[in-house]
């Protein structure tokens, strides 16, 4: 079905405008003159285009041409017709690693091709190249290859002052068709394609794929037979031959390597005009992983859902305004209805050496993935912390990009730190409403929330912490979302502070934050804050914990309201601290034994569950409890029915707020 669907895209979007030649990045032109005089080497190479804000450095590629198709060259000596490396085309070896010998004899069989060529077309351009190639065999000529030239670079042949490139000559493509045409009626048998259903000329090798994230340069094959797996069924023989495992036709082989290869490239160039780039249409999850999608009818999901997933509202503004409207409805959660529904496709490859793993294939049609992109980012909604970039403001909602890279392994690159698997499952899920998030990335966000918390006032990294921190709040509050939805629970998670729920795990990390602001107000910075100490032991293990930190609030409630100016705000925060460990039925009055006092009601452990609330719960108390007057004052109009705590706002009487205090002992 997969080999189908990307056949059927080559077909419908006319990606092979002619199936005996193919687009390859061509570096450099070897220009010659009569009986074969060398004219010397001249560069096409340009540098690359990278996404916008991108770090990279970029490189300078090839251009790329229509050059004869000859499929891949996986192992051992063979020459490609009239473009190939240097040690083909002028039998030297950039790295100047191979033995002369070697050098040689690819040579030879690059000329060999030529010769062939030359006595057939009678053409002077080829009798020249030809020439040319002899005078190197005969080594009357001496060649250095220019600065810069990498051992992967194509080299093509130019006649004289020529615009036209030997292998664009009319006479010299229709003579390749010729040879063609003719290699495969050799071919002919009686075989049905597994792709097409018709009887065709059967593919004795399967097109490799460039561009794979983790596969090798030269091209890794989706298709592909281990010898020995296949010997036990009798197949001995043929366990090596494609032919005999995947009946698929010369004509589908290539075109559904060409769509996928098509898919695959970062600016995919167009086969009608070299010099215009098709729309990209692929995700890179991860370090060796990508996603490539497709409609049947090229559109406007086709031409930009990348865009969507990526959050990319600056490549997005040059779509049309019916495009950037339905986006921006759905990164706000809002569903969007299209005029006309398409089949959707998706594939998730990872890269290996010599092969490509499907790690996921989907199916479905627009208007589904569109309804699920919407309570995608609806899960995903978050209130920020993170303050906006100097460079302008946060995206709509949380880019696929940011959220995987939140969950990187830090001691590797953060883009090479994601795990496969899960930026696999985690792209799977904002295309499927039905699936969950992966447990994975739950359980990491969890983690890296509480190991890089204390790290959010670091001078040079601390926004980018922040950020991730947005980003890991927002993955758990949307994998319990959903979790929840399957098992039909009402409440849900909401993007702000909620004053009225009463998840054990969510209040305690709401507790955490307010004992957090405590100690700020009586101590400012410090080198090691509650957090940095207590706040992986609190998210796990509660009773252990809070007692002390109780205990401590006191001193700081005393300290602060000795040296602040707003005791009304001390004052308020007591309230609060009274008012959530009233449900867990702990007592703030002074005791004999305040430890047997303040350790009662609060849980031994949370589950994982619980640990990702308290993140959460501490996460939006720590943006509410930092809010200034008027949006205090609005979110008081907004939430009339939270509990009395919740609901801030000054006393005029500094002495009733000493009084008050005094009676309970703080």
């Amino acid at each position: 079905m997969i080999l189908k669907a990307l056949y059927d895209l080559a077909i419908n979007t006319n990606l092979i405008p002619d199936p005996y030649f193919e687009i390859k990045p061509v570096s450099w032109i070897i220009r010659v003159g009569d009986e074969g005089r060398f004219l010397g080497i001249e560069s096409l190479k340009q540098q690359e285009k990278l996404p916008e804000g991108t770090k990279k450095r970029p490189k300078l590629i090839g251009i790329p041409l229509f050059v004869p198709f000859q499929g891949s060259r996986t192992s051992g000596d063979r020459a490609f017709f009239l473009v190939d490396k240097s040690e083909y085309t002028l039998g030297i070896d950039p790295a100047g690693e191979r033995k002369t010998d070697k050098l040689q004899s690819r040579l030879r069989m690059f000329r060999d091709q030529i010769e062939l060529c030359r006595q057939v077309t009678n053409n002077p351009a080829v009798h020249a190249t030809a020439l040319f190639l002899d005078s190197l065999l005969k080594k009357e000529q001496e060649i250095s290859l220019p600065d810069g030239c990498l051992s992967n670079d194509l080299f093509a042949f130019v006649y004289s002052l020529d615009e036209y490139r030997v292998h664009e000559l009319e006479d010299v493509k229709q003579y390749w068709k010729n040879i063609c045409s003719n290699n495969y009626k050799k071919k002919v048998n009686e075989n049905v394609c597994l792709v097409t259903g018709q009887k065709s000329f059967l593919a004795d090798k399967i097109p490799l794929l460039k561009n794979v994230p983790g596969g090798s340069t030269s091209g890794v094959a989706l298709i592909s037979f281990n010898s020995s797996a296949f010997e036990s069924y009798g197949w001995e023989e043929k366990a090596k031959s494609p032919v005999a495992n995947a009946v698929i036709s010369s004509d589908a082989a290539l075109a559904s390597m060409t769509a996928l290869n098509r898919l695959l490239h970062p600016n995919p160039p167009d086969p009608y005009d070299t010099n215009q780039t098709l729309s990209r249409q692929n995700v890179k999850l991860s370090a060796d992983t990508v996603a490539c999608y497709w409609t049947r009818n090229q559109g406007a999901i086709s031409d930009s859902f990348g865009l969507a997933i990526e959050v990319d509202m600056e490549k997005l503004e040059a779509k049309p305004v019916q495009v950037a409207e339905m986006y921006k409805s759905l990164w706000n959660g809002i569903p969007y209805t299209l005029d006309k529904t398409d089949e959707f496709y998706s594939l998730v490859l990872s890269g290996g050496q010599g092969r490509a793993t499907v790690r996921d294939w989907f199916e479905s049609n627009t208007q589904k993935v569109v309804d699920s992109l919407a309570q995608y980012f609806a899960d995903l909604k978050m209130l920020r912390r993170c303050p906006a970039p100097k460079s302008g403001k946060h995206p709509e909602s949380f880019p696929l990009p940011l959220l995987l890279e939140s969950l990187a392994d830090p001691k590797k690159n953060r883009k090479e730190g994601i795990p496969s698997a899960i930026g696999a499952q985690f792209y799977r899920a904002s295309i499927d409403e039905k699936l969950l998030f992966p447990q994975a990335a739950f359980y990491r966000a969890i983690l890296r929330y509480r190991a890089e918390l204390g790290k959010e006032n670091l001078e040079e990294k601390g926004w980018f912490v922040k950020n991730w921190n947005d980003a890991r709040a927002a993955i758990i509050k949307a994998y319990l979302n959903r979790k929840h939805r399957r098992e039909s629970k009402k409440e849900e998670v909401s993007e702000k502070m909620n004053p009225i729920c009463t998840e054990k795990g969510y209040l305690l990390g709401q507790l955490m934050s307010v004992l957090e602001k405590l100690q700020t107000e009586a101590m400012g910075s410090v080198n090691a804050s509650i957090i940095d100490r207590y706040f992986s032991g609190a998210s796990a293990s509660p009773k252990s914990v809070f007692g002390s930190l109780l205990r401590n609030a006191r001193h700081h409630a005393r300290k602060a309201k000795d040296e602040t100016k707003n005791k009304w705000q001390i004052y308020n925060m007591e309230k609060l601290i009274d008012q959530i460990c009233s449900q867990f039925d702990v007592s703030l009055q002074d005791s004999a034994d305040p430890k047997a006092v303040y350790e009662n009601g609060f849980p031994s452990y949370l589950s994982l569950e619980q640990q990702g609330m308290f993140i959460l719960g501490y996460h939006q108390m720590r943006k509410w409890l930092w809010m200034n007057r008027e949006e205090r004052k609005i979110w008081n109009a907004e939430h009339q029915n939270a509990p009395r705590a919740y609901l801030w706002k000054k006393t005029g009487n500094e002495n009733d707020i000493d009084n008050l205090s005094a009676e309970k002992g703080v």
